[in-house]
């Protein structure tokens, strides 16, 4: 990339944070729930550390250019070892906590990692099950090396500094945009995970892109409550890198247990979000709601009605005529002032991405003043290639491209992107990389289409698409997610490739289950009326169906798709071929007569 296209004025991440932290080194960097309170490290401390992660990296033998992995949870830990890789020259490899020994072991293996740095003892038994020859050392965020000298504690690594100052330097004079700084695998949805490279200029046009797209927003961003996995390009890019670009504080979640807890302590501006998490937090608000008397429900019915018309109004660039706006300075009083107190009180803005989000559910948070702009990008881009913003949204879509993010549309739907977003290739799969381009546009294997005003829209998966006996072509989603609009529906898996007629498997929410029919809380999935409600939520969805996208056959699924047991991935995107694989015989079953 030629320095002139550039929008960003950095070269690379360690000259961002260099500048950060030379700027205002006593601001709150990040923030954990450490000893029964929430505790700082500040700016110029942490890029004091992190000199000395580089400097005791060097004197671990890590080259520039060499991988480093991380494997552990949210916590500042996680931030330091990121950016100590980083200033060390190394390109950091990100795995998800919760992948089994083995995963582990082929992602550290295909990476060729030379070091890994870990939460705990638990997720250093993985590493060490694994035969991994390139791996010379693991570091432990919490607990004790080891014996042999293989594991060590970061606070050991950090003593071993020696030459982290000039490391850092070197790495902020010579790396430039097109210098690799991390390797993000794919989350195995359609098959074996793949490792894409990313570059510092890749994270730096972005961030630099959204900032010129959302300056007024961006601005606001000052604390930063990260819930999502740094694994993921998403929170890595959004609730990471972007917020320490602004200077901004970060607050690490403890769980999604004490979420309600850590917003009250917190209070965070903004934080990078996936649909299932606003879904079971409109569904709790509504099914409490439910149970209010009669009269309190009248005036949240009429308050969610005004703040929905007030938001249509903003959405369509309609004036606010002055009955509209003093209602809505009423219902702001009775209710959505209460409402937004759930969530701190000043959660000005959050962002979704990962999955599609249900226009309803959007609307309902856009009504009660906490914004939630949906975005769209993939590990490939970076993140977000598309978003909504203040004053450019449209419910149903994913937004409008970023500066300099190119779209086009196939001819058999798929969209392809080009642009300072997108990866350099797969790690070490010359051949997949070269196919998934085409005149320099990434073929990113959705499916979608753009509207007469910019807005661009994602239908499905190209991989996922159903293409039924009849030559029907059905989209998944759109008809899995007319199913999930009953909150106690946890996940709707639709199949029917090559078939005469479309099935599903579901699964139960059972907190939704208990807070909206308390009685069947603990009923089997093949009680009367749980089947019941299966096929009320069934039912509701294929009346908004043409018939061919119409389920005919459904079955009700003990227990749930979840990251744990493997059927979901960890940003929770259902792993449809594991699904299928586990679920043979219900699925069989459903066909045992080809015509219903």
């Amino acid at each position: 990339m030629a320095p002139s296209a550039c929008l960003s004025p950095y070269e690379n991440l360690i000259a961002m944070l260099a500048a950060v932290s030379a700027a205002a080194p006593e601001k709150p960097m990040l923030r954990a729930y450490r000893e029964g309170a929430w505790r700082d490290i500040r700016y110029g401390e942490a890029f004091a550390r992190v000199q000395a992660i580089a400097g005791g990296l060097a004197a671990l033998g890590v080259q520039p250019g060499d991988r480093i992995a991380i494997l552990s949870n949210n916590r500042p830990e996680w931030a330091l070892a990121d950016f100590g890789s980083l200033a060390a020259g190394a390109v950091v490899v990100t795995i998800y906590p919760t992948l089994t020994a083995d995963e582990t072991a082929y992602i550290l293996k295909d990476s060729g990692a030379r070091v890994v740095f870990v939460e705990d003892a638990a997720q250093l038994a993985k590493v060490q099950a694994g035969a991994l020859p390139e791996l010379s050392h693991a570091v432990v965020f919490e607990g004790p090396g080891t014996a042999d000298g293989f594991a060590l504690t970061l606070a050991e690594l950090e003593a071993r500094d020696v030459s982290g100052a000039n490391r850092l330097e070197a790495t902020r004079t010579s790396a430039t945009h097109a210098t690799p700084f991390s390797i993000v695998y794919t989350s195995g949805t359609t098959g074996t995970p793949k490792g894409a490279v990313l570059t510092h200029g890749n994270v730096l046009e972005t961030i630099a892109a959204v900032c010129k797209a959302a300056e007024d927003l961006i601005d606001n961003f000052h604390l930063n409550l990260s819930l999502l996995p740094l694994s993921h390009v998403l929170e890595r890019f959004g609730g990471h890198f972007l917020p320490i670009h602004q200077g901004g504080t970060i607050a690490y979640a403890r769980s999604m247990n004490t979420l309600g807890e850590d917003f009250a302590a917190v209070r965070p501006q903004f934080m990078m979000v996936v649909p299932r998490v606003l879904e079971k937090a409109y569904a709790r608000v509504m099914e409490q709601v439910a149970k209010l008397p009669r009269g309190k429900r009248k005036v949240f019915d009429w308050a969610l009605k005004v703040g929905q018309a007030y938001v249509e109004a903003q959405e369509f660039h309609r004036p606010i005529h002055f009955d509209l706006a003093l209602k809505h300075t009423l219902a702001e009083r009775l209710v959505f002032k209460q409402l937004r107190a759930r969530f701190g009180g000043r959660l000005d803005a959050m962002i979704s991405g990962g999955a599609p989000l249900a226009p309803d559910v959007a609307r309902f948070f856009w009504a009660i003043g906490m914004p939630v702009y949906e975005g769209w990008g993939l590990t490939e881009t970076t993140a977000p290639a598309t978003v909504n913003l203040p004053g450019a949204f449209r419910f149903g879509t994913v937004g409008r491209p970023l500066p300099g993010v190119e779209l086009r549309i196939a001819e058999d739907g798929e969209i392809c992107v080009k642009g300072p977003d997108v990866f350099t290739g797969y790690f070490g799969l010359p051949a997949e990389t070269a196919e998934a381009f085409e005149d320099g546009y990434f073929k990113t294997g959705d499916i979608g289409e753009v509207d007469a005003d910019g807005f661009l829209r994602i239908t499905d998966r190209k991989k996922e698409l159903i293409v039924t006996a009849n030559g029907k072509k059905v989209p998944p989603q759109k008809v899995e997610a007319l199913i999930k609009a009953r909150p106690y529906i946890a996940h709707a898996i639709v199949m029917g490739d090559r078939r005469s007629y479309l099935v599903a498997l579901l699964t139960i929410d059972r907190e939704a289950l208990a807070q909206s029919h308390p009685a069947l809380a603990d009923f089997s999935v093949d009680s009367p009326e749980i089947q019941a409600l299966a096929a009320e939520a069934v039912a509701d969805a294929n009346a908004q169906l043409a018939r061919f996208e119409q389920i005919k056959r459904y079955t009700v699924l003990e227990g749930d798709f979840t990251p744990e047991n493997g059927q979901l991935t960890i940003t929770l995107k259902p792993k449809r071929r594991v699904i299928e694989a586990r679920h043979r015989e219900a699925i069989a079953a459903m066909y045992s007569e080809e015509s219903p």
